[in-house]
């Protein structure tokens, strides 16, 4: 017999006492160094320290923007409840419901666990392959195990796509969505389909949670969305702002239908898809228990892929819709919305806090003129560690794979800014031979090569043409520490760690 919750589970994993500490010592260590900073008295040279200004005012509002988010988590969220009635009713009414698994040529395997453990979940549903790699085997795999295979003639749209066409061949009342590497648990269905008996819920979300952290990227790239399921979608809650993630989440069809379909846009189609769900108010919740087991990007080309098409979708929102001007939003979405979006922006923050220790040592150029280096230190490193403290206090621990794959993340997001304000397309063909795929990965790490030869000739130049001691000293352990991230980086593929569950 079934069993149905009878409560959403929307609030945060238990946060520490240190980390509610933090939140109140976060905004003065913010402003200590904003006071140091945005003194034009401590202007160094005035080009630099522009550029100084512009990062430092991006980092500080994404800065700012997770803070608040965290903040309301704390102390709103563990208050916050959405009543759910007539639960038992609506599920003894036996609502319909289609599952769809998206594919594009991810291997074999990783589709076949997926669908295997699709098709066994409890609940009466069909299961639909949606399969834009057209796999002979898997066409054959999914005759023999009940799945309705289906493919399309074009691939306009991407996932998009492919999920639009999937419902024209389905009448269910609700449908899930699966990626390809996403395993769901047995008891996703009747977990998440309950909460739908309230009328207003278009959607409702669970989290991606991924068991290959042994592997360096996988790792870096698991523990950074860790901190955003366990503690900053579960806030979104309050403001009716939590948005689909892609994968492990049940709509409503007949919501999806009032919005047209899924949002078509070749990427990133899942928060367009939210944001016109929350114009046309309807309600989204997302529930903080893991439902499905999933892989993360463990090499340099798939990271930069997820990282590129996540960058996009956020900053072509940012740039060509602004959630801002939105009149069918709230404002609390608005904000929520454009936080998000804004997040990307950090690609240019990074860069240029890795520019500046190279420029000192190869020119004698700063953008800061402060009576001496430790002044300057003794505002800088409160600020630097706070971002990553934060995960150390909510998590338990920061990896150094996290830190290293965030600094290494510049790039994608810095070509996604590029590609929507300029209007072109980045197009990057995978291929078997060790050739071209030498050269797809340089094509992806070029600039953090670049980075890493420039700042050792730049350590040469800095040594040998010695201007102040302390200075070069502090300025050459900032490069030495950030080229040392990016060598972790652009070697990573091969590196394991020890396996450890998040």
């Amino acid at each position: 017999m079934l069993t149905f919750p009878s409560m959403p589970l929307i609030t945060a994993k238990r946060i520490p006492i240190t980390a509610i500490l933090f939140l109140f010592i976060a905004p003065l260590i913010v402003f200590f160094y904003a006071s140091f900073v945005f003194n034009p008295a401590n202007m160094g040279n005035p080009v630099l320290y522009v550029f100084q200004v512009g990062a430092d005012l991006i980092a500080m509002s994404v800065m700012l923007s997770l803070w608040l988010t965290i903040f309301m988590d704390v102390f709103v969220a563990k208050h916050h409840r959405i009543h759910v009635q007539h639960q038992d009713q609506f599920m003894d009414a036996q609502p319909t419901i289609d599952v769809f698994i998206t594919a594009a040529g991810e291997p074999d395997e990783l589709i076949e666990a997926t669908v295997r453990a699709a098709v066994n979940m409890s609940y009466r549903h069909n299961t639909f392959l949606l399969d834009d790699g057209q796999s002979a085997y898997l066409k054959k795999f999914s005759a023999e195990r009940g799945v309705y295979y289906v493919v399309r003639k074009d691939h306009q749209f991407a996932k998009s796509g492919n999920i639009n066409h999937g419902l024209k061949l389905s009448s269910a009342d609700f449908f899930a969505i699966f990626d390809a590497d996403q395993v769901p648990k047995k008891d996703f269905i009747v977990k998440l389909l309950p909460y739908m008996a309230r009328e207003q819920l278009a959607m409702v979300q669970s989290p991606q949670h991924f068991h290959n952290t042994h592997q360096f990227i996988a790792m870096g790239t698991a523990q950074a969305q860790d901190v955003f399921y366990k503690y900053l979608c579960p806030a979104k809650n309050i403001s009716n702002s939590a948005f689909c993630v892609g994968t492990n989440m049940i709509f409503r069809r007949s919501a999806i239908d009032e919005v047209g379909g899924i949002a078509q846009v070749g990427h990133s189609e899942d928060i367009w898809t939210s944001r016109l769900l929350h114009e046309k108010k309807w309600k989204t919740i997302f529930v903080n228990e893991v439902l499905a087991d999933g892989v993360a990007p463990a090499n340099i080309t798939a990271f930069f892929k997820q990282q590129l098409r996540w960058a996009k979708g956020g900053l072509s929102m940012l740039f060509l819709n602004n959630p801002l001007t939105s009149k069918n939003l709230t404002l609390d979405q608005r904000i929520q919305y454009f936080t998000a979006n804004m997040f990307y922006l950090v690609g240019f923050s990074i860069l240029i806090y890795i520019s500046f220790p190279i420029l000192y040592l190869l020119f004698g150029i700063s953008p800061l003129n402060s009576p001496s280096s430790i002044t300057w230190l003794a505002h800088y490193l409160p600020y630097f560690a706070l971002y990553y403290s934060l995960s150390w206090l909510l998590l338990g621990r920061i990896e150094i794979a996290t830190i290293s794959t965030s600094i290494a993340s510049f790039w994608p997001y810095v070509l996604a800014c590029f590609t929507i304000v300029f209007n072109t397309n980045l197009t990057w063909t995978a291929t078997t031979t060790k050739k071209n795929k030498n050269q797809v990965i340089m094509g992806w790490i070029w600039p953090h090569i670049f980075i890493i030869i420039i700042t050792i000739l730049a350590l040469i130049v800095g040594w040998f043409e010695l201007k102040n001691f302390y200075d070069t000293l502090i300025t050459s352990i900032w490069a030495i520490w950030n080229m040392y991230l990016l060598i972790l980086f652009v070697t990573g593929e091969k590196r394991v760690l020890e396996k450890k569950t998040l």
